[in-house]
């Protein structure tokens, strides 16, 4: 017997499958119909759209009447994955209550827990929810909305920030944790994580470190904006910013670090998304925590499509290269070095952070500064009324202390934790050998493949062309100016054009018709 809408949808139907209008006059006749009332198998009436009396009639001729009848309900439930597979995906719910649904998904391929794209977000969110394992905290609204910006380019502005690290086993105090700390550099224009680096103390050699990683490796920002930390505010980050030409340093607003948006988006991101996955890790020393977070980074976050700009981090900031200043070595050194006065004893030895250090008889009982990098002690610098006087390395080794023994203590045996998805990316970073390149790298580059571009259009040029009219400097320019150029295209053009004109007029000529016809390109 056939479906009472099947019936119904047919009513509607027969006069235009009857009457088959031929092409010119369907359209009057469908919406003839569609401005009519129809009776339903409940009784009221039923208007239907002449598009959907078009793909009825369409249904009909090639189903019949049982093509005018619903498909069957899906079964309502999570269908597409097993119970296995379901019980996987909440259990990494649950080891990790700040997973997102992507990254569970993300997380469950790459463990290859799940066949990759079996599981849909929608998917994964019902079978949560069946097993009341789905649900995220509440998001306090700020009373005032805050201006949204952007940076034009790369570099034209750099946001840092510190944010709580994970606790870790304290090496010096066995059985003791101690809580680490992140400074992070951030691109305003790309959301481009430029470098960070977890450290036992928030201190300004751990955030200086961070800074001089990242101008080294994406070269110089025209401005920087930060908090009303020490850190930030302090004399030397101020020289710092100075000696390297970079603009005075934007604060945040006293009492709203909100205004530091981007960072602040980006420090909850890593919260939730890096630092609450080091409990189901391995991790237990700073080493393995820095390794896993540079893998984080990389792998994760620098290479994944960013939800506000529609781009990857790592892609949107090297669009702009030609806008990108290389720090000078030379430069960042000077800047990052600390200064402390000192006086000398009679036979040149002064102390510095505990270490001995000896200046030559023109510095002997006189006062002067030293100059150094915390971070690296065993060469300081002597200067004296502002002039470089000598570099001087540690004039005897520190003693320490014979360590004290401690009580044997039996450590229980560690809980392998059940999708250690950190420890995953590290391997994976260590077999891919990753690199990130620094800015003179990734310009070199780019020159490498303008010379190669430039080069295989002047072979184009110089095989088609009478030689006296090849001009090396013009082609270069025209390339540099409007290109890339495909080579292949060119040949293809130029080609054409020499059918009907000659070999021997001016070079500007060919290269204004290949311009003409390839296109601009910026």
């Amino acid at each position: 017997m056939s479906d009472p809408w099947a019936l119904a949808r047919y009513q509607v139907i027969a006069a235009y499958v009857a009457l088959f209008p031929a092409r010119g006059h369907r359209r009057a006749v469908l919406e003839k119909l569609a401005a009519k009332a129809w009776v339903g198998p409940d009784g009221e009436l039923f208007r239907v759209a002449a598009e959907t009396i078009r793909v009825w009639t369409r249904r009909y001729r090639k189903g019949g009447i049982d093509a005018l009848a619903d498909a069957p309900r899906p079964s309502r439930g999570v269908t597409v994955l097993d119970d296995a597979e379901i019980a996987t995906l909440c259990a990494l719910k649950r080891e990790v209550p700040q997973r997102s649904l992507d990254r569970i998904i993300r997380i469950a391929e790459d463990l290859e827990l799940l066949p990759k794209g079996k599981a849909r977000r929608s998917t994964v969110h019902r079978a949560l929810v069946a097993n009341g394992v789905s649900g995220r905290g509440a998001v306090l609204k700020k009373e005032k909305d805050l201006d949204r910006f952007e940076a034009d380019f790369p570099n034209e502005l750099w946001q840092s920030d510190m944010v709580d690290g994970p606790w870790l086993p304290d090496p010096k105090k066995p059985g003791s944790m101690r809580k680490s700390y992140l400074y992070t550099f951030l691109d305003d224009h790309s959301r481009y994580c430029l470098h960070g680096r977890f450290s036992f103390k928030g201190d300004s050699p751990a955030l200086e470190l961070v800074f001089r990683r990242s101008l080294q490796k994406y070269g110089v920002p025209t401005r920087v904006y930060y908090d009303n930390g020490a850190t930030y505010t302090s004399h030397h980050m101020k020289h710092i910013v100075a000696t390297m030409g970079i603009l005075p340093i934007l604060f945040t607003e006293v009492k709203r670090p909100e205004g530091h948006g981007k960072i602040e988006a980006f420090n909850h991101f890593l919260t939730n998304g890096f630092v609450a996955e080091v409990a189901a890790s391995d991790i237990t020393t700073l080493d393995a925590l820095n390794e896993a977070w540079l893998a984080w980074v990389d792998l994760y976050y620098n290479d994944a499509v960013h939800g506000e700009t529609g781009e990857k981090p790592r892609d949107r900031w090297r669009k702009h290269l030609g806008k990108v200043n290389v720090a000078d070595e030379g430069k960042v050194r000077q800047a990052f070095l600390w200064s402390e006065n000192r006086t000398a004893d009679k036979s040149g030895i002064f102390s510095l952070f505990g270490t001995e250090y000896q200046v030559g008889p023109k510095l002997a009982g006189k006062r002067f500064e030293v100059r150094y990098d915390p971070e690296h002690l065993v060469e300081v610098e002597a200067w004296h009324n502002k002039a470089f006087v000598e570099r001087i390395k540690p004039f005897s080794v520190q003693r320490h202390r014979r360590p004290q023994v401690e009580d044997a203590v039996v450590a229980a045996a560690p809980v392998r934790p059940a999708s250690n998805w950190l420890g995953h990316l590290t391997k994976k970073r260590r077999e891919q050998n990753f690199i990130e390149p620094t800015v003179q790298m990734l310009k070199e580059a780019e020159t490498k493949q303008r010379d190669d571009a430039v080069s295989a259009v002047l072979d184009v040029l110089v095989a088609r062309l009478d030689p006296a009219v090849v001009d090396v400097t013009a082609v270069r320019t025209a390339v540099e100016r409007f290109g890339p150029w495909d080579a292949a295209r060119v040949a293809v053009v130029l080609d054409a054009f020499l059918t009907h004109q000659p070999r021997d007029l001016h070079m500007q000529v060919y290269l204004d018709h290949v311009h003409t016809q390839l296109g601009a390109r910026v």
